[in-house]
Parts: C-alpha cells; sequence; structure tokens
C-alpha cells in the first residue's frame, strides 16, 4: 500500500496524474470492447465454375514459333526487280496560262509548217526548221554518290545516285542507308543492318566483328549476305559498287 501511495504522490508531484488517469480508464475500457459481438463473416461466393473450353483455351500459347516457311512466305529480298533509284511520279496540272501557250505553239508550227512564196518569180522555198534537241539528264546534286546496287546473283545491277539519308533497296525493308560523306569527302558511309555480314572492299566501323558502318572509297564493291538468325545461314546476298563521289 506504501508502494502505491508513494506511486501516486510522485505523480501527483509531478503533474502526471491525468496520464495515469486516462491509463486506468483505458485498461478498463478494453475487456468492455472485446466482449462485443463480431459481426457475422460474409459467406464467401460462390466459385466460379471454370469450363473444358477455358481450360483449353488457357492452354494453348498466345505466340505461336515461327517456322521456316513463315519467314520463306514474308522475307522479300529483291521483290519484283523494283527500281530503287527511280523516283515516285508526280502529276503535274495543267493551268490555263499552259494550255494557251500550247495552243499558240501550235499555231505558230502550223503556220511555219505551210511553204512560203516570193515574189519576184523566185519560186517557193520552205523556212528552216531548228533542230529539236533533248533535254538533259537532271545532274546529281552535291554530296550524293553514284552506286550500282542489287541481289549478287543477277547478271545486271540496277545503277543510279543517292542522297544523304536514303535507303536501300527500299524505305518498307531497309537494309542499308547512305548516312553521308566522311570530312575529307573521299568515302562513303552507309548504315548496315544487323542482320548483314559485310565483306568485300570497305572498312567496318567501329570493327570488323562489329560492323555497324561501312566506309567506301570511289570503284570500290562491298557484298552483304543476309543471315537468319534462326539458322545462320545465308538466305540472300546484295552486291553494293561505289561508282562516284559526286
Amino acid at each position: 500500500m506504501n508502494a502505491v501511495q508513494s506511486t501516486w504522490r510522485q505523480l501527483v508531484r509531478r503533474r502526471l496524474w491525468p496520464v495515469a488517469l486516462l491509463l486506468v480508464v483505458a485498461l478498463a475500457a478494453v475487456p468492455i470492447m472485446l466482449t462485443r459481438d463480431a459481426e457475422a463473416p460474409l459467406a464467401p461466393a460462390d466459385p466460379v465454375p471454370v469450363t473444358s473450353d477455358a481450360e483449353d483455351s488457357i492452354a494453348e500459347p498466345i505466340v505461336a514459333k515461327i517456322t521456316a516457311e513463315d519467314r520463306t512466305k514474308r522475307r522479300r529480298v529483291l521483290g519484283s526487280r523494283k527500281d530503287p533509284f527511280k523516283p515516285a511520279p508526280v502529276k503535274k496540272k495543267k493551268t490555263a496560262q499552259a494550255t494557251q501557250a500550247s495552243d499558240k505553239n501550235a499555231t505558230t508550227e502550223s503556220k511555219t509548217s505551210a511553204p512560203t512564196t516570193t515574189s519576184g518569180g523566185g519560186g517557193s522555198r520552205v523556212p528552216s526548221v531548228p533542230p529539236v534537241t533533248e533535254p538533259s539528264a537532271p545532274k546529281p546534286p552535291a554530296g550524293s554518290v553514284t552506286v550500282r546496287f542489287g541481289d549478287a546473283t543477277q547478271e545486271e545491277l540496277l545503277s543510279g545516285w543517292l542522297t544523304k539519308l536514303r535507303p536501300l533497296p527500299d524505305s518498307e525493308e531497309p537494309l542499308l542507308v547512305f548516312m553521308g560523306l566522311t570530312k575529307n569527302g573521299k568515302k562513303a558511309k552507309f548504315l548496315v543492318d544487323a542482320t548483314l555480314t559485310a565483306t568485300g572492299d570497305g572498312t567496318c566501323k567501329p570493327h570488323p566483328a562489329s560492323c555497324e558502318t561501312i566506309h567506301l572509297s570511289r570503284g570500290e564493291t562491298e557484298f552483304f549476305d543476309v543471315i537468319d538468325p534462326e539458322t545462320g545461314e545465308p538466305t540472300a546476298q546484295y552486291q553494293l559498287d561505289l561508282v562516284a563521289i559526286n
């Protein structure tokens, strides 16, 4: 009893008796709260029946492995000999001025084609018609390269010039991309696809074992083998000749 009285006196002296009173009330309320009836637990939901169709659909894999036949059907090596250097046709609108100019030229040609007579008994003479000159071929722009490219198994390769960032053989399946010239302007840089293996006169960068880009000088030839990633065997071979640097 002396211990209880001494403890209570110390709490009163230190002004901690309200805290002690709250602790006593809390200890008395805990058994009352525990004796209350707990709420009835909810009944478990009925399990969803799993049909055999669902089990079969789960068992079937979503992604199917590609076979060699599917790969050969989808891969297009060179197609129907499409010319990668031929620009797309551009439709020109015929304006009213062009129509009037063509009508005027036709009238002038009809007048000049008719023979003219001279007075004084000199007889008739036909005016001379100037020869028709064919328009010259467009010159390749500066910084472009003239190349020959195509299937190495074919006898003839397609020839033309490439500007910077032009893909080969086409933009749908680009295997090579012309990245421009080197700093000294003596070599052409081509970005090489990861599925290609390069052999020839060019220089592989950054390393021959890791040929990310190929550098070619004028007159050099490079062969590119398309490697199947599953079998590791070549499926096609392309040839690239650097004819000139414009």
